[in-house]
């Protein structure tokens, strides 16, 4: 009886064996078939799978809208937006470093501390700079200025949560702002290749443009495929909701960070209002991103390949590395390409008008410098049409003397190829 027993076993166990070899060689199949299949002829399968439901992985480093500016009250004649805690590496202590405009005029006359982790209150040396655009823009219709405030101690006390101001022109309370810690520079493999802050503030979102969902999505859609998939929305709340809805769908980041602007906005306070976004989108990337690049929605970068491939050597990250490590920003050629609302695509329209000039240079800003450098250099390169530029999409209903040219004519092949891919890749998603 035990013989039989034992001979049942050993047919079962054959017979498992058999099964589990059966199954390990046709999954093998699978995987190798599912390896090699590209949709529609090419690797689109990558493409696709941006639309997948529930795949964002929130990045703890990337929180970049954290702590949320506000404009609030300090004292009677100055406004606060936001506030970093920058630790000295070299030397023990720190300064807090606050964006702020005042009333024209105003006297800056104040006393701060900063509020640490533990519950202790430290007082600290404050002084203050008025923006370097303030000399360079005389606008007499603005009624404020914009300031940088610092509040500073020189020994090592501990993590601090927030700063308070207290006017010393009038009797009010210490107006406490909570502080973004800007840490240390770590490795540059961890940082986020490169991310865009959208300024919304000044977007004319009655315009043709800013009324096509379609192209609103594009901006989104065609910087992802370089490579950037984190933006921090300034005015958060001008974006379409249908926009935002179909954004869920992709692993695209939006960070929504209001700006109540407390003054009265004018053409001529635009250039200087820009400037304040600037400043807030680099101290808010420091060592979190490599690049950034402030934009508008109707403002699209081509570079000459994506952002990063690994350690391709044909990455723009690693094109722009041959560049002094003390050159903090790129400035970009940017084209005013006439936008027309019947093209699916914004890269088909191709008329443009060479006499149209903007208000400010577009610029892509390495972060690799030290927050306080960052602000102050002057170490500026202008890129060459072969590696990047901007289209800018505008209304051409008054056309310069010049007439209208066709972009493409400027740009190499191997570019062109390029774009045209970015292109096939945005038109899978639409």
């Amino acid at each position: 009886m035990r013989k039989y027993q034992q001979l049942v076993l050993l047919v079962i166990s054959c017979l498992s064996v058999g099964i589990l070899l059966m199954y390990k060689t046709e999954n093998n199949r699978l995987k190798y078939v599912l390896k090699y299949v590209n949709f529609f002829g090419r690797n689109d399968a990558a493409v696709l799978r941006r639309l997948e439901n529930g795949t964002k992985e929130e990045d703890p480093k990337a929180l970049l809208g954290r702590p949320l500016p506000v404009w609030q009250v300090i004292g009677d004649s100055f406004h606060a937006y936001s506030a970093f805690w920058i630790r000295n590496e070299l030397v023990a202590g720190g300064e807090a470093h606050v964006l702020v405009v005042g009333k024209k005029g105003a006297v800056v006359d104040f006393r701060c501390s900063l509020d640490l982790l533990g519950g202790r209150s430290l007082q600290g040396k404050f002084r203050f700079q008025r923006d370097s655009i303030e000399s360079l823009v005389d606008d007499k219709s603005s009624n404020f200025t914009s300031y940088h405030f610092f509040c500073q101690v020189s020994r090592d006390f501990g993590q601090p949560g927030s700063v308070s101001f207290t006017d010393i022109t009038t009797t009010k309370s210490p107006v406490k702002l909570r502080l973004r810690n800007l840490k240390p520079a770590g490795k540059k493999s961890d940082r986020l290749p490169a991310t865009v802050c959208l300024d919304l503030v000044d977007f004319n979102m009655t315009s043709k443009f800013a009324r096509s969902e379609n192209a609103l999505l594009q901006f989104f859609l065609f910087h992802q495929a370089i490579g950037i998939e984190h933006f921090l929305v300034y005015n958060y709340d001008e974006l379409p909701e249908e926009v935002i809805h179909l954004l869920g769908r992709t692993n695209i980041h939006l960070y929504a960070l209001p700006f109540n602007f407390p003054f009265r906005q004018t053409n001529g306070t635009q250039s200087r209002i820009h400037q304040l976004i600037l400043s807030d989108c680099l101290l808010r990337n420091v060592n979190q991103a490599s690049f950034t690049l402030l934009l508008r929605p109707n403002e699209l970068f081509f570079p000459n390949s994506r952002f990063s491939m690994g350690q391709a050597k044909g990455s723009l990250q690693q094109q722009l590395r041959h560049f002094s490590s003390e050159t903090a920003r790129f400035e970009l050629a940017t084209i005013a390409v006439c936008f027309d609302e019947r093209k699916k695509l914004l890269p088909d329209n191709v008329q443009y008008d060479p006499e149209r000039r903007s208000a400010y240079k577009t610029l892509l800003n390495r972060l690799e410098l030290a927050p306080g450098q960052l602000l102050a250099s002057t170490a500026e390169v202008e890129l060459s049409l072969s590696t990047a530029f901007v289209h800018r999409y505008v209304d051409c209903e008054h056309v310069g003397g010049d007439g209208l040219h066709d972009w493409r004519n400027a740009v190499r092949a191997d570019f062109m190829e390029h774009i045209n891919a970015l292109r096939n890749e945005v038109d899978l998603l639409i």
